[in-house]
């Protein structure tokens, strides 16, 4: 159970990468009109922000200013769950509970990039970011020209629950609107958190003190389960471990969103 425990708490949303605010929409009308509460940080805006680490800080900062001394919720997809992570510790006590979902653990807690389906994008950032600036402008093309063949690529080996999703017309006409955004007009910010996501940011675990409930599908093949209980293992307070039968990466996300 991962309901709310607090009126006045605040839940805020951290998307996944390539991804955006628009995620709470691609499980339909119902779905995001449950989530019209949620403060959602769009990640791949346009607003101008700092690179490197003080990234992280001034993404509290925004927070701490836009909800001052409200108590915080943070629910964090995917890369979106290292981003919800690494900013936590700048919030402290504001934050009463971190929920990650799909979690994108450090690259450095194990051997991963093999079962990862963005594991190309994630090679060419730990070579160097000129590769890597490549590697996003041959998708940003190939998601004007072939949206059709880039989701196939992407979901076409999709598991559990998310082959169906990935069969919804609805859903693949979201999902590739969202693609198109992101690594169109939100491809240098994409680019900036690709290269802190692959920096060595397993020591900023220690400093996250929040009680954190880690969620994942058993059959996620965009992020491998060992992600989840390599991470429930290592952060110092993780409330529960919750995995999911026959759910991959965003079937497990639309659970965990029709719990909030």
């Amino acid at each position: 159970m991962i309901s709310t425990p607090d009126r006045d708490m605040q839940t805020v949303y951290f998307h996944g990468l390539p991804g955006s605010p628009m995620e709470v929409s691609l499980f339909g009308k119902a779905v995001a009109d449950r989530l019209a509460g949620l403060h959602l940080i769009d990640r791949c805006g346009p607003d101008a922000v700092p690179a490197g680490e003080g990234y992280f800080e001034h993404v509290a900062r925004q927070l701490g200013d836009r909800f001052p001394g409200r108590p915080l919720r943070l629910i964090g997809f995917s890369l979106g769950a290292s981003a919800a992570l690494r900013t936590a510790p700048h919030l402290g006590s504001q934050v009463l509970r971190i929920d990650i979902v799909s979690a994108a653990a450090p690259l450095t807690l194990g051997d991963y990039l093999h079962n990862m389906a963005g594991a190309p994008v994630f090679r060419s950032a730990l070579i160097s970011p000129a590769l890597l600036r490549m590697v996003t402008w041959l998708q940003s093309k190939a998601v004007v020209a072939l949206p059709g063949q880039l989701y196939s690529a992407l979901f076409g080996s999709a598991r559990g629950d998310d082959a169906a999703l990935a069969r919804d017309p609805a859903f693949k006409s979201a999902m590739i609107a969202m693609l198109q955004q992101c690594l169109g007009a939100g491809a240098a910010a994409y680019r900036r958190e690709i290269m802190l996501y692959t920096q060595q940011w397993e020591a900023d675990l220690d400093r996250v003190v929040q009680p954190v409930w880690v969620h994942h599908g058993r059959e996620d093949n965009w992020a491998p389960v060992a992600m989840a209980s390599d991470l429930a293992a290592r952060l110092p307070h993780c409330a529960d471990l919750c995995l999911l039968d026959d759910m991959s990466h965003y079937s497990t996300l639309r659970a965990v969103l029709l719990t909030v």
